[in-house]
């Protein structure tokens, strides 16, 4: 018996041998190793988790609509049969510009439209003999303001002064206050609306017509009055 041992005592090892060698590949349940996946390019940004919070576009807040209701003139003066008209220069994003006095009417006073195209053009101008006589026309615009888009009405009247100095408001922004003959005012002026207000009180003044058709003002629809000073 101890011979018959001695003779399968290397073959017994040789199996053990050959067992311990291929173990691994006899594993019923080999780990996996995680897959690396494509590799993202050095520039490019991560795509991110479907948990993870995309950034939200910041809020821009709504702007309204304002409604403004102002007051202006034409302030008129006679010298030497010559009709002159005060116009102011403020500074515009176009550069320096001719227009005419105008503000807001104060209706938590109860103030009314005459009343508050008397002050502003005395208060821009630095008028204070005034004596208000026609309405001329009403012009409506609007603009883009910070925080609103501005819808502004604008009503304009006939005023008669024997003042002869001007003192712009330069609070208001107000760089100079000028007489100008009234046929070189409707040159003077920068813009449409003013032109058409100033061409109205010129007729109602002299008698005299433009022959064109107002293109911002809008007037009563009546013959223009002449007025007696």
């Amino acid at each position: 018996m101890g011979k018959l041992s001695k003779n399968y005592l290397p073959v017994t090892i040789g199996l053990l041998i050959y067992s311990l060698k291929f173990l691994p590949l006899m594993h019923p349940n080999p780990p996996q190793l995680p897959s690396p996946g494509p590799h993202p390019h050095p520039n490019q940004a991560p795509h991110p988790s479907p948990h993870e919070r995309l950034p939200q576009p910041a809020h821009r807040p709504k702007k309204g609509i304002r409604k403004e209701l102002s007051a202006g003139g034409v302030a008129a003066r006679l010298e030497n049969g010559e009709w002159f008209v005060a116009l102011l220069k403020t500074e515009h994003k176009r550069g320096e510009v001719w227009v005419l006095p105008k503000g807001h009417v104060e209706l938590e006073g109860g103030e009314n439209l005459a009343a508050a195209a008397k002050r502003e053009v005395g208060e821009e101008a630095g008028l204070k003999d005034l004596s208000v006589k026609n309405e001329l026309g009403v012009t409506r615009f609007k603009f883009q303001a910070e925080t609103a888009m501005v819808y502004k009405t604008v009503h304009y009247f006939l005023m008669i002064t024997n003042q002869r100095t001007l003192v712009p408001q330069v609070e208001e922004g107000l760089i100079e206050a000028k007489w100008f003959p009234i046929d070189e005012a409707l040159t003077a002026l920068a813009y449409d609306t003013d032109q058409d207000i100033v061409s109205r009180a010129r007729e109602v003044l002299t008698g005299k017509k433009d022959g064109r058709a107002p293109r911002g003002a809008s007037p009563s629809g009546r013959p223009a009055p002449r007025i007696r000073i």
